[in-house]
C-alpha cells in the first residue's frame, strides 16, 4: 500500500511541506471501490482492537492523528471518527492556557492526537518511559497548533 501513495506524491510534484498537499490529492483521487476497501480495513482493525481491549485494557490501542486547517474542522473530524468507530470519549486538552480558553481564531491550523489508551500504574509508567502521558484516560485527545501541510486523518 505504501508504494502507490509515494509514487503519486512524487508524480504530483511533492506539493506542500513534506508532500502534504500531494498526499491529500492522492486520497481525493481514489475511486469509490478503493475508498470502500480502505474503510473496510479500518473497520476490521478497529474490531480487532475492540476485541483485544475487552480482554486486556492495555492492549488494542487505537490512535488517531487529525491534521486540519482549523479547530472546528479538526473537532468535527474527531467527533465523526470516534462516533463511527464507537471509540471511547474523553477530555480534550489544549484549548486553554491555565484554564483560560484560547479563541478558535487564534489557533489556525491544528493537529489533534487521540488515543484509546488508558492510565497506567506508576510502576508501568516508569518502565514505559512515557511519563505523565500515561495518566490520560481512554478517549482523551490533545489539540495543538500545527504548521504542516498535511490534511486528513492518520489511523
Amino acid at each position: 500500500h505504501q508504494l502507490y501513495p509515494q509514487t503519486y506524491i512524487q508524480s504530483d510534484g511533492s506539493q506542500g511541506m513534506g508532500g502534504g498537499t500531494s498526499a491529500l490529492h492522492h486520497i481525493q483521487s481514489l475511486d469509490p471501490t478503493t475508498r470502500s476497501t480502505l474503510q473496510q480495513a479500518i473497520q476490521t482493525l478497529t474490531h480487532q482492537a475492540h476485541s483485544e481491549r475487552s480482554t486486556d485494557s492495555s492492549k488494542g490501542r487505537i490512535m488517531l492523528g487529525i491534521c486540519a486547517s482549523n479547530a472546528p474542522e479538526a473537532l468535527g473530524g474527531l467527533k465523526s471518527w470516534v462516533n463511527e468507530l464507537q471509540l471511547p470519549r474523553g477530555m480534550l486538552h489544549g484549548m486553554d492556557v491555565d484554564g483560560i480558553p484560547i479563541s478558535v481564531e487564534e489557533l489556525g491550523s491544528v493537529y489533534v492526537k487521540y488515543s484509546t489508551g488508558g492510565a497506567m500504574t506508576f510502576t508501568e509508567m516508569r518502565r514505559s518511559g512515557r511519563g505523565f502521558d500515561a495518566l490520560w484516560r481512554p478517549g482523551d485527545a490533545l489539540l495543538e497548533m500545527y504548521e504542516g501541510d498535511f490534511r486528513g486523518v492518520y489511523f
